[in-house]
């Protein structure tokens, strides 16, 4: 029927359109007002995030009476400051500060062999100029030993106190070189160890130029150190930073200078330490994709050289940190199915006796376990962190800790509540963080979101939300948030962190698409509203998945790779894909495609948001650039972000923040 302009069925058809209109209105309004609303709880989650102080390094006193640790709280909006703190480990004893920084790799603090002194490292501000620092134990006495042109870092006392060791650094350009021109594969970082005497501040370099130096020891005699180098800084043998997945360990005679290799590893290894009789030197070895974050079985050679021995074959944990106790003993820390262990390990014996297993640290500063421990072999001082529990300094005797600091008791939990679950993929056990949407209601379904951790030989573990972890906030938001294990993780030993070797993003995935299915058939989670993200090895897997698997609805990737062929021409460290892929992209070209998410854009579908510091050279911008170009190509909903002056880790807390708030517009936009 045909309606003429005076009939009533046509004043009806105008007043159902206004009506129509009206409720259309109304959702609108109504969702334009919760947008308004959960973007200023993020906000205000972010914010409490912010204000959270953290600990970058920790360290006991020999004696065990004294704790020096480094303090990072924001400072500005483009700025951390990081101030160095002396307290005793008596109850009541307050802390006391006694430098601050805007530089973040400035500090190195090292306690004296009599604990009366502790050495740390200033940078001087309007300068390149870098200081060694000596101040007495009570933080009244403090002086200058050294002045350096350059980066230090890795202060350590010799074990008869006469001689401070740290590592120093400096680029070497090329002499002939137009200012104006860098000429690439002409300038190098040399990284070598220098000695200051005590006594007259004499700086001497002890180690040559043409061999970089990533960790070392003090011999138990002050004669000689145990080192982990790598010869560099030549055309052929190319940079520093590069060479870490090739170093050998060597044996550097203080008086000479002359150097032994004594060991060559088929993998990588970290953690040098002598033997308290001097007689041999343990260290951790295996699959190792980052230097920040250790992880292996333990190995014990002959001081001399010779064959290392496994001291843990088959252990199903991956060691962090160690320390030797007594002449048979190590102190060990453990990444264990997502929790950690400390154990003694016995050396004549290889038997080893569990001393405490927990979720919540200890850390002394960096990604992995770790302790600071006392000449008793059992007083420690470490930070202790879960996601139930602020960052805060703890000391005492091993699994009896007490807390020293309270920086952080105002932090309050605004979360859910986080679960250890386990799953099966494969035939193997899974083991991940499943944490709650705030609020939760039984019942009701929730959306969830993937995080997946960086490495991929690394782990995620139960800590505090950092500021630049979006957990917090989709939790608060209302967000099942998944922490996978998936295999190439550290916590059930070297053979389990070895099972993405030539398998990236195939096995791992698999994993983690298994939890997900846990997760769907076990809580109240929507199938339809899953979301992934992740940051450097994560955020391969945040732009892998989504052309693997229609799984996920929205992506969110932080700096990743999108095609390894490409990307091992541009990053700088390539040759840590070695150990993964088998040979060069040269060599094998085929087995770098296979894992490129490019290469299979065509299957993707879910909306994704990419975000890359402009000055990374670890996932150059290029990689995100490269996805975004090809999802725009088939049409895929997406958006790039440059953020100007940020490298690998994003720095700045207004950056953090600004990503923080772009997160979870993306998800809320493509999940709720």
């Amino acid at each position: 029927m045909t309606c003429g302009s005076t009939d009533t069925c046509c004043r009806h058809v105008e007043v159902d359109r206004l009506i129509s209109q009206f409720a259309l209105l109304c959702v609108v309004l109504v969702l334009a007002a919760s947008s308004v609303a959960q973007s200023a709880d993020a906000e205000r989650v972010i914010a409490h995030s912010l204000a959270t102080h953290h600990f970058s390094e920790v360290t006991i006193s020999p004696d065990g009476k004294q704790v020096a640790w480094v303090e990072v709280s924001v400072h500005s909006e483009n700025e951390y400051a990081h101030t160095v703190y002396l307290a005793s480990t008596g109850r009541g004893a307050r802390p006391i500060s006694i430098a601050i920084t805007d530089s973040p790799n400035q500090f190195g603090i090292s306690w004296s062999p009599d604990s009366k002194e502790l050495a740390f490292l200033a940078e001087k501000s309007s300068s390149e100029e870098s200081q060694l620092r000596v101040v007495s134990a009570d933080g009244t006495l403090t002086r200058s030993l050294a002045s350096f042109r350059g980066q230090l870092n890795t202060t350590r006392w010799s074990p008869d106190g006469r001689t401070i060791s740290l590592l120093y650094s400096e680029s070497k350009p090329d002499a002939e070189a137009n200012p104006r021109v860098v000429i690439v594969g002409k300038q190098y970082r040399q990284q070598r160890v220098a000695l200051v005497d005590l006594a007259s501040g004499r700086i001497s370099l002890l180690t040559p130029s043409d061999l970089f130096i990533y960790e070392y020891d003090w011999s138990p005699d002050s004669r000689r150190l145990v080192v982990t180098a790598a010869p560099c800084c030549t055309e052929a043998r190319g940079t520093g930073e590069d060479n870490w997945w090739t170093a050998e360990l060597y044996r550097i005679d203080i008086n000479s200078g002359r150097r032994a290799s004594i060991f060559s590893p088929k993998l990588q290894i970290a953690m040098p330490k002598w033997s308290p009789d001097g007689r041999s030197i343990a260290f951790i070895g295996g699959l190792m994709s980052d230097f920040i974050a250790p992880g292996g079985d333990i190995f014990l050679i002959d001081a001399g050289g010779g064959n290392a021995r496994d001291l843990t074959p088959g252990l199903k944990a991956s060691v962090t940190w160690m320390a030797w106790t007594e002449n048979n003993e190590i102190l060990t820390t453990e990444i264990v199915d997502g929790e950690a262990s400390i154990n003694t390990v016995r050396t004549d014996s290889t038997s080893t006796q569990s001393l405490w297993q927990g979720a919540d640290g200890p850390y002394t500063g960096g990604l992995v376990f770790a302790l600071s421990i006392a000449s008793d072999g059992r007083t420690s001082a470490a930070v202790r962190e879960s996601f139930d529990r602020a960052p805060e300094i703890w000391v005492g005797t091993v699994g009896q800790w007490r807390q020293l600091s309270s920086v952080n008791k105002d932090q309050e939990v605004s979360w859910g509540n986080a679960k250890s679950v386990h799953w099966s993929s494969d035939g193997m056990q899974i083991q991940g963080w499943l944490l709650y949407p705030a609020n939760y209601v039984s019942g009701k379904k929730y959306p969830m979101v993937v995080l997946v951790h960086g490495g991929p030989a690394a782990a995620a573990l139960n800590h505090w939300p950092p500021a630049f972890d979006e957990v917090e906030v989709l939790s608060n938001l209302g967000y099942f948030v998944l922490y996978p294990n998936p295999r190439g993780s550290m916590g059930q030993g070297e053979d389990f962190t070895q099972r993405n070797v030539k398998d990236l993003g195939y096995g791992d995935l698999r994993d983690i698409e298994a939890g997900v299915k846990y997760a769907v058939e076990n809580l109240f989670v929507d199938p339809q509203r899953i979301g992934i993200t992740g940051w450097s090895y994560g955020g391969f897997m945040a732009m892998w998945a989504i052309t693997q698997t229609d799984m996920f609805r929205a992506s969110v990737a932080g700096p990743g790779v999108s095609n390894w062929q490409s990307y091992y021409g541009q990053v700088d460290i390539e040759k840590w894909l070695i150990p993964y892929f088998g040979a060069s992209v040269y060599e094998d070209p085929a087995i770098y495609a296979r894992s490129s998410p490019v290469n299979f854009v065509r299957n993707a579908q879910a909306a994704t948001l990419l975000y890359v510091g402009n000055e990374d050279l670890v996932c150059p911008a290029a990689q995100s650039f490269e996805l975004w170009r090809a999802l725009k190509h088939r049409g895929v909903e997406t958006e790039l972000l440059f953020y100007s002056g940020e490298g690998h880790g994003i720095s700045r807390p207004a950056d953090q923040r600004d990503i923080g708030m772009r997160t979870v517009r993306w998800f809320s936009e493509h999940l709720k």
